[in-house]
């Protein structure tokens, strides 16, 4: 709840801090600001019913969950909105909705609900525990044949991500059950084909577009294209390196005078670390480790298979994304284009965010409440076995 807490007000400052320069033509220099308070009020009422709604009502509306973003995804094709090239957003009443931020959080409950189906709550947390090698491979060799199908639904969102065109999006898209499944114990071999067509598909559309190799020459060698192709990177590296130790102060960042472009959403983290410096750059990576090792804790202390595995994939979803963001602001990776949770402006990236942030801290209270009761009776009702909760015949 902490680290949730201050990433959150730390993001809020920022954004204020990065666009106030652009808003000093319009004479309202909180205009961000005040859009971002209202998409603060608006996330309220999602992560409130979350928080207090047994967590098993995800599980029992997945398959909605998954028509509806599906819905909402082929929506943006019929009459979405343009930003930049790219048509990601549908405008309803002057207000805008990224479909893809959902689809995020649908492949995460729907992977957790077909993986509960199948795999014991032990190979669930296995991987959080530091095991020797050959017991971890002899617990890998014993691991049910999964069938492929939990991969389907996550490569047909990911191609209609992909086709806005969002290769960053529709990348998280792809990875987050891919990771959930692998951290329940499945070789990733056992999908040797559904890896395979999105890796082949992947690779096409890769080559097939001039722009997306323009991104990786310029990750490779961005000094050699500092004013050309490696001009958005080769400025995220000098914001970062100018902000020293302590930093520049709050608001004296120089690189969101229109020499970052995107400073107040991809490249948030840019001038955060300019006007915090290292050690403010420091504590972000401080938080979202905080946010990671607190999910993985939840995942093992949840008292059943779907709660451990939402709970990973939610962990999943705030580190990855965290780690990909970070790395494309340092160099380390291509800009592709990946929202750095809470810190980066994004209306509905945040109302996701807060959201799962809110599951988490359900799954994780839930935990508590199991621990409290064995703590005080020394044994709580189990839950029935799977095999009789989906009243299958007996071995």
């Amino acid at each position: 709840m902490t680290a949730f807490a201050f990433l959150f007000v730390i993001g809020t400052v920022n954004v204020y801090s990065s666009t106030f320069v652009e808003e000093i033509g319009t004479g309202n220099t909180f205009g961000y600001l005040g859009r971002q308070a209202f998409l603060v009020f608006i996330g309220l009422f999602p992560g409130f019913f979350v928080y207090c709604r047994d967590y098993h009502w995800w599980s029992r509306h997945a398959g909605k969950l998954a028509v509806l973003t599906i819905i909402l995804l082929l929506a943006v094709f019929a009459g979405g909105t343009v930003v930049n090239g790219a048509r990601r957003w549908i405008g309803i009443g002057g207000v805008t909705f990224q479909p893809s931020e959902l689809a995020k959080l649908t492949v995460i409950v729907c992977t957790a609900t077909a993986i509960t189906n199948k795999l014991s709550r032990r190979r669930a947390i296995e991987f959080l525990r530091p095991l020797h090698r050959e017991r971890r491979k002899k617990g890998r060799a014993r691991a049910a044949v999964l069938p492929t199908e939990e991969l389907w639904l996550p490569i047909l969102l990911s191609a209609l991500v992909f086709k806005q065109p969002d290769a960053g999006t529709a990348g998280v898209i792809f990875l987050l059950p891919t990771m959930m499944l692998w951290a329940s114990g499945a070789k990733l071999s056992q999908a040797k084909y559904p890896l395979l067509i999105a890796g082949v598909a992947g690779v096409i559309l890769l080559l097939s577009a001039p722009y997306r190799m323009d991104r990786i020459t310029a990750w490779l060698d961005p000094w050699s294209y500092e004013k050309t192709l490696g001009y958005q990177t080769v400025q995220g590296l000098i914001a970062i390196g100018s902000g020293g130790f302590f930093g520049q102060g709050l608001g004296e960042g120089i690189s969101k005078f229109s020499y970052l472009p995107e400073a107040h959403t991809d490249f948030a983290f840019a001038v955060f670390a300019q006007e915090w410096g290292f050690i403010g750059a420091l504590g972000i990576l401080f938080l979202f480790g905080l946010i990671i090792y607190y999910g993985c804790y939840s995942a093992c202390h949840s008292r059943d298979t779907f709660g451990t595995l939402l709970a990973l994939g939610v962990t999943f979803y705030f580190g990855g994304q965290g780690f990909i963001n970070i790395g494309m602001v340092s160099g380390m990776l291509p800009v592709v284009g990946v929202p750095l949770p809470f810190i980066s402006y994004g209306g509905t990236s945040l109302i996701v965010n807060m959201t799962a942030a809110a599951l988490l801290l359900n799954i994780c209270r839930d935990g508590y409440r199991h621990a409290e009761q064995q703590e005080r009776y020394g044994t709580v009702a189990a839950p029935k076995p799977m095999r009789q909760q989906l009243k299958l015949p007996a071995r």
